[in-house]
């Protein structure tokens, strides 16, 4: 009797511990990409409360910023957020400047606590008649924290400025 109980318990024990919720796949996805765009554009309005409101805030987050000409890595939210609102980004923001972003080709890898995420960033900036256009590969890294999903990690990888292929071979001719 004693083993017949015994076994029941150990059968519930791990039947309970080895039906979780199924993944809701697109759920996820939306919910991940809606933060992304709060971040984004919580950053476009200079709103940083809200920007810190979707980020990890310790020291495991991590920003590393590369271009053509020039890359930041910052370690710890405390450099992060001092990145993001420094005097550097102070001169790109302006109130005269007009700011559209898209993300697309969105690729993902999502786990129930968290998810890895590439997609393609174009940033266009716009004052008066003079139009910027930044194309970048963005790689982020986020974590479900009390069900809500935060950035811990971005890459943005800039592909604006770099030389087309034909150029490069030029120099070696």
């Amino acid at each position: 009797m004693r083993y017949t109980i015994l076994c029941m318990l150990a059968i519930i024990i791990v039947a309970f511990t080895g039906c979780g919720q199924p993944l809701d796949y697109e759920k996820e996805k939306a919910a991940i990409i809606e933060v992304m765009d709060k971040e984004t554009q919580t950053y476009i309005d200079r709103d940083f409360e809200g920007m810190y409101s979707t980020h990890v805030q310790d020291s495991t987050n991590i920003r590393l910023t590369a271009g053509a000409d020039n890359y930041v890595f910052a370690e710890g939210w405390e450099e992060v957020s001092k990145h993001m609102t420094g005097d550097e980004t102070e001169d790109d923001l302006g109130i005269e400047l007009r700011i559209t972003v898209e993300k697309s080709n969105y690729r993902m890898k999502i786990y129930p606590n968290s998810a890895f995420v590439v997609c393609d960033q174009k940033w266009i900036s716009s004052f008066d008649d003079d139009e910027i256009e930044i194309n970048s590969i963005q790689v982020r890294l986020l974590e479900k924290i009390d069900g809500e999903w935060k950035i811990s990690f971005v890459s943005f990888v800039g592909t604006s400025g770099y030389k087309n292929l034909e150029d490069v071979e030029e120099l070696f001719d």
